[in-house]
């Protein structure tokens, strides 16, 4: 008699005919090609040379790693740091992705990792996963050593200054072209009709736009209507004027729920995630289609909204307010493509009125 034992962790995806089994935080295969019913599966899985296979790559308990270790870092950050407990959990998610890539090194000194050695992992990251996981990865480990130093886990955080993975496409999150604007709110659904409004008129983030609700919306005695949030990415208080376009859209809208952006059904989004996926998806159909350009991201709003507030008149400090940054660099990064177009207008001229002819 075979005693089919319950193994955690694995992740069984059946493909042509054959079965291959994965440890689901690492992605590491651990059976590839099996060939046969799925009953043959599990009993090759319950021999021996398998549960030892298994049993070396089993997560173990975080608590149960020696003090001033990673593992032991690991898991007094996620438990019991509170700045990683005021995380959202679409941040708390990725963070926990990264370290559990990380755990085979779990047992590592603190004092043994340096910035070579994080190098050394990002680099092998980039070839078993991809280089934003990486680059994602060390972002966990930074805020994690952050934390750490300030406690006195840690002597210094060698993670500052490691190099990104993956190299930025500067062009990335582009301004939305007028006439892509005017095709995208025309064919957008509802669901995301709302999105589009708020990105373009208050340049929220996904983060903002996926919680944001209808108490944030409110009397203002210059503008009529206004926004007031506190904004998670920096924990920043923003007011902002609601534009006369966003109010008339949003006060002839139905609510179905105490928030602002909801899905087909009237409900919220689940999280930021869901929401910047669906959008993305939708803006890659009508790309296909030919009905708008390469590269329009939800983000680029954002951008399309700080652009608009410079070619008004605004300087860097005041785009940066309006975007709820701190940072006056911010509402330079964000509309450094209308300072070109103003040098490129300064280089060429105003066009001149042609001369009316006489009949």
């Amino acid at each position: 008699m075979v005693v089919r034992v319950k193994l955690h962790g694995l992740k069984i995806s059946p493909s042509r005919g054959k079965y291959y089994v994965y440890v689901r935080a690492t992605g590491e295969v651990l059976i590839k090609g099996f060939a046969g019913s799925k009953d043959d599966l599990h009993k090759r899985l319950a021999m021996p040379d398998m549960l030892g296979a298994y049993n070396i790559r089993r997560k173990r308990d975080p608590k149960s790693y020696p003090e001033r270790t990673l593992g032991w870092l690991v898991h007094w950050y996620t438990t019991e740091c509170p700045e990683f407990l005021r995380l959202s959990e679409t941040t708390k998610e990725q963070y926990k992705e990264g370290y559990d890539y990380l755990e085979d090194e779990f047992d590592c000194p603190l004092d043994a990792i340096t910035q070579p050695t994080l190098y050394e992992v990002r680099d092998r990251c980039v070839q078993d996963k991809w280089p934003t996981f990486a680059d994602k990865m060390m972002t966990a480990l930074s805020s994690m050593f952050t934390r750490a130093v300030k406690r006195g886990k840690m002597n210094g955080n060698p993670a500052i200054g490691v190099e990104k993975a993956r190299k930025p496409n500067k062009n990335a999150n582009r301004e939305w072209r007028p006439e892509e604007w005017t095709t995208a709110i025309q064919l957008a659904p509802p669901k995301f009709k709302v999105i589009c409004m708020l990105a373009r008129y208050i340049g929220y983030r996904s983060q903002s736009l996926a919680i944001i609700q209808w108490s944030h919306y409110q009397p203002d005695p210059i503008y009529v209507k206004c926004f007031r949030m506190n904004h998670k990415k920096n924990d920043e208080s923003s007011w902002v004027p609601a534009r006369p376009e966003l109010q008339e859209f949003l006060d002839g809208l139905i609510r179905t729920s105490t928030h602002i952006a909801t899905k087909h059904n009237g409900a919220p989004w689940r999280d930021e995630e869901q929401l910047q996926k669906a959008f993305s998806n939708w803006l890659s159909a009508l790309e296909k289609k030919g009905l708008v350009g390469a590269g329009l991201t939800l983000h680029g709003l954002r951008v399309t909204y700080a652009a608009a507030l410079k070619r008004d008149g605004a300087n860097n400090s005041g785009v940066a307010a309006a975007l709820g940054d701190r940072d006056e660099r911010m509402g330079a990064h964000y509309t450094r493509h209308v300072e070109n177009e103003a040098k490129v207008v300064m280089a060429f001229g105003k066009p001149k009125k042609k001369a009316k002819t006489r009949k």
